[in-house]
């Protein structure tokens, strides 16, 4: 009923569900009043909410090649890949590197785990530090998430030594991690929709590591995507530790061919004008 009196009030030409059990009344009710309804997918498998109300929008967009097998009928559905932001696009090596005060003669590993991060991930690193320690042409930059920092960096800061020749810097969350996408020759991060579009969009390897318990399995779906493509390696949460962690990354960051065509992969597999497809199919179906 709530849902009933902010379409009466607001009174809208067109409603747009992005998924989740929070769109399901809106958009349902706005189909129930005759008002046009359209829904964006964001990974690879649709969740429950965005099943259902498939089944009754106008419109489908979908982030995914595959993901137009789950719905139906197919004329409805149309390809637009998930929304980025413009740093994410527009930001360049050189400029990350001088920003991050990294060498440009190292290649750079990149690991977070999403905006909160990971504690799997965190553990990991920590047992696989000892690997990299020696490594005298690579660079870390690696987001622990405000969470875990302040442990993380505790137990870090007993593990280096003066004569570690890995270049490594932590930080606990960045509001420049364009910054970092720009930086990175290879990722090690989750396989949520949102970092999934950005890597693509830019282009980066990855070795991605699927949260175990999203819905459906969505993030190992989202992750044998881009495997399957050759644009990722994937590790799954219960198979990483810290040999297989650096066995991952040490078997792809020095491997110019392979990360050349990972690259190539990736970016064929990216939507960098995500965001401008999405709004004018929305802006197209309001004036219908």
């Amino acid at each position: 009923f709530e849902s009933l009196g902010i379409l009466r009030e607001f009174k809208p030409s067109l409603v747009v569900g992005m998924g989740g059990y929070v769109s399901f009344p809106l958009v349902s009710m706005a189909a129930v009043l005759g008002i046009p309804t359209a829904i964006h997918e964001q990974n690879a498998y649709p969740g429950l909410a965005n099943r259902l109300l498939g089944r009754v929008a106008k419109v489908i967009a979908v982030s995914y090649p595959g993901t137009k097998d789950y719905f139906s009928p197919r004329r409805k559905i149309i390809l637009t890949g998930n929304p980025v932001r413009r740093g994410v696009r527009a930001s360049h090596r050189e400029d990350a590197l001088r920003a991050f005060g990294l060498d440009s003669s190292r290649r750079t590993l990149l690991i977070f785990g999403g905006s909160r991060g990971a504690r799997r991930i965190n553990r990991a690193f920590l047992e696989a530090y000892d690997f990299f320690r020696d490594a005298d042409d690579l660079q870390i930059i690696h987001i622990t998430g405000e969470g875990e920092y302040d442990v993380f960096l505790k137990t870090m800061n007993t593990l280096r030594r003066t004569d570690d020749r890995v270049i490594y810097q932590c930080h606990p969350y960045l509001t420049t991690i364009d910054l970092a996408y720009a930086a990175a020759d290879l990722v090690l991060c989750r396989a949520g929709a949102t970092t999934i579009a950005e890597i693509t969009a830019k282009g980066i390897p990855a070795v991605l590591v699927p949260y175990p318990y999203s819905t459906a399995a969505h993030q190992e779906k989202n992750a044998r995507y881009l495997e399957n493509y050759g644009a990722a390696r994937v590790v799954l949460d219960g198979d990483l530790n810290g040999r297989s962690m650096y066995e991952a990354v040490s078997i792809l960051i020095h491997d110019d061919e392979g990360l050349r065509r990972m690259r190539e992969s990736s970016l064929s597999l990216g939507r960098p004008r995500a965001a401008e497809e999405l709004a004018s199919l929305v802006e197209e179906q309001s004036k219908r």
